[in-house]
């Protein structure tokens, strides 16, 4: 073969066997993603780690919220009054006492942003208000909001769809399993209303019990809630309620307001810390001797929860209640020791004993 004709095939030859090695080549690795985008209740789009693994439970019920997605392990800063004030989050979650806390946490307290830097947490749940907020996102902390300050439901409806919202944005912010504990909770939600309207629904207008929701606030019975959105709670489980339309958050009304209503049920709020004492001046005051619901003794405190039971998720199994001391005979097959057992099995991983859903029922007096 002569050298022209080697030449040749050798120049035919170099492209085929550069193809051969480009094929052979390793493929170009992917980047890894470590963050995804959410939406939160502030409207915000906010850029969270795929799984956060140190969240700061600030706002309201959110600690009881994370718990019950099944993200005990990824929570890393809680507010001190949640190992403190609540038994049932220590029963639950003995872990709860070892978690980092932080004091002076509130919607009316600056934001110390160096306190979560030095937690290095990386979500931080928070109440909607901006210039806290633009904080975090100067420090780059993800902060979201799961909590409409300025919206208003007009209906059950609404109400139902605003607690479902904001679980089911905390449960996308967290990841992981929490999508589809959120998916198992919601189901319940749906199918305890379903069951409380199919008996409440037709109840006739005079037969629904004058509802007042006390003791907002501090050991003061006539700090009370807006009617909105409580009013369609009330109304779902059969009552009335009476309130002030506006106000605050905690408006206060008058003793002369509060006798004019003649409410028929007082439930007695776990917020002010105080219910048993805000109970024992009602049955002994002479103020409120002419009071239905102090004549006949339909005085009821909120069961104790993980949180409050009527906040959180745990309002799906406070509707049970509520619906019992509303129309005691009406919901006389309701086995609320049995329900709330199932709830906190269900939904908490905790088996409570016949003698704690009792105790938490009695509202978990130490």
């Amino acid at each position: 073969m002569n050298k022209l004709i080697r030449m040749l095939i050798f120049a035919l030859m170099v492209p085929a066997l550069l193809i051969g090695a480009w094929g052979c080549a390793p493929e170009p690795e992917e980047a890894v993603t470590t963050t995804r985008e959410v939406v939160d209740l502030a409207e915000r789009t906010v850029t969270v780690p795929i799984e956060p693994q140190k969240v700061a439970t600030m706002q309201g019920p959110t600690y009881e919220m994370v718990f019950m997605l099944g993200a005990k392990d990824q929570i890393g800063l809680v507010r001190e009054d949640h190992p403190i004030a609540y038994p049932l989050a220590r029963l639950t979650n003995p872990d709860i006492s070892g978690y980092p806390t932080m004091s002076g946490v509130g919607p009316q307290t600056p934001v110390n942003v160096e306190e979560f830097l030095n937690q290095e947490v990386d979500l931080v749940i928070y109440w909607n208000i901006a210039k806290e907020l633009e904080k975090f996102d100067t420090a780059g902390i993800p902060a979201i909001v799961v909590n409409w300050s300025s919206f208003q439901p007009t209906n059950l409806e609404e109400t139902l769809m605003d607690s479902k919202k904001q679980i089911a944005v905390l449960a996308d912010a967290l990841g992981g399993s929490a999508p589809e504990r959120y998916a198992e909770w919601e189901s319940y939600l749906d199918k305890t209303v379903d069951f409380i309207l199919s008996r409440t629904e037709k109840i006739p207008d005079d037969e629904r019990p004058i509802v007042y929701w006390g003791n907002s606030w501090g050991p003061n019975i006539l700090a009370t809630w807006p009617l909105t959105p409580k009013q369609f709670e009330v109304a779902l489980c059969g009552g009335k309620m009476v309130s002030v339309e506006q106000g605050g958050q905690f408006p206060e009304i008058t003793k002369e307001q509060l006798l004019a209503w003649e409410p028929e049920v007082i439930i007695v709020d776990n917020h002010g810390h105080n219910p048993e004492q805000i109970i024992e001046e009602l049955k002994t005051s002479a103020d409120w001797t002419s009071l239905p619901a102090v004549k006949n003794d339909r005085l009821y405190r909120i069961p104790a929860g993980v949180f409050f039971l009527d906040k959180g998720t745990s309002r799906a199994v406070y509707y049970y209640w509520l619906a019992k001391q509303l129309h005691p005979d009406l919901f006389a097959d309701v086995d609320l020791v049995k329900e709330l057992k199932y709830y906190f099995e269900t939904f908490y991983d905790y088996e409570l004993s016949t003698a704690e859903a009792e105790k938490a029922l009695a509202g978990w007096v130490e």
